[in-house]
């Protein structure tokens, strides 16, 4: 389950798509605690008491429902938006670092700071020879080092989470021993969040879930408001998501000879 933006101005549906029949079940207008308590109040207690697994970012409005609804459930975060939080503390010690050089009038760092913008969150297998060239420059822009344990920090994050279960929470133990010492704002800030949300994140690991099917509707989702150059009625356009991602048999009159 997630949210997905459906127009400009921060409007949002809220979509719930079944892992074992590959469908979408249900969408409602706007996302919350209150919206998702929705969806768990149209099923019955045995239908609640049969779901086993539900993944979804770490969203507590989330978690809070799925707690309320479904006790028993366990409750699996997405790969992509654990190694998200991370990126998005990157991103901010280098725009942190990036208004220190231009205060100080260091065209030097300012250049090299924002050639790394987009070269910190790929993978290393992707950089490109320039992003490589200025990642290698870290050490003489960045004395301090921040900038580049920081992405050190970001590579470990997503590389355990791709190891076994029994070898990831070892890497993970280490992780949280070394960014809370790492004396770098950003990070210790995070990693509170990564040690309270550390059962979930060896959970995802071993039962080897994500939100990937959602996120593929996500964009089968804005392909069709594209496609409609947009829907003036949100209740039109959970039609048409019902219509397109719900798998239902549509079947057409037969042509008059």
């Amino acid at each position: 389950m997630d949210e997905t933006s459906c127009r400009k101005g921060h409007t949002y549906i809220t979509v719930v798509v079944d892992h074992e029949r590959k469908r979408v079940i249900w969408a409602h207008d706007g996302h919350g605690k209150e919206i998702l308590d929705l969806f768990f109040q149209r099923l019955t207690p045995e239908r609640r008491a049969s779901i086993r697994i539900v993944t979804g970012d770490g969203a507590r409005w989330i978690d809070s429902s799925v707690a309320g609804h479904c006790p028993d459930a366990e409750r699996v975060l997405d790969s992509f938006h654990i190694v998200s939080w991370m990126g998005d503390a990157l991103g901010r010690v280098r725009k942190r670092l990036w208004n220190q050089a231009r205060r100080e009038g260091d065209k030097k760092t300012t250049g090299t700071m924002r050639g790394l913008k987009y070269a910190l969150l790929k993978n290393p297998d992707d950089l490109t020879d320039r992003q490589n060239t200025a990642l290698a420059m870290l050490g003489d822009v960045d004395p301090g080092g921040q900038l580049y344990r920081a992405w050190q920090l970001k590579e470990l994050l997503r590389t355990l989470l791709r190891q076994p279960v029994e070898q990831a929470e070892a890497e993970l133990k280490r992780w949280i021993g070394w960014a809370s010492r790492c004396r770098i704002p950003e990070v210790t800030d995070l990693c509170g969040k990564i040690r309270r949300r550390r059962d979930d994140i060896l959970r995802t690991i071993r039962l080897g879930c994500s939100n990937a099917r959602l996120e593929a509707f996500n964009n089968k989702i804005k392909v069709t408001i594209r496609m409609a150059y947009g829907f003036r009625d949100t209740d039109n356009l959970i039609a048409m998501i019902k219509l397109r991602c719900s798998g239902l048999p549509i079947h057409l009159p037969a042509p008059i000879l």
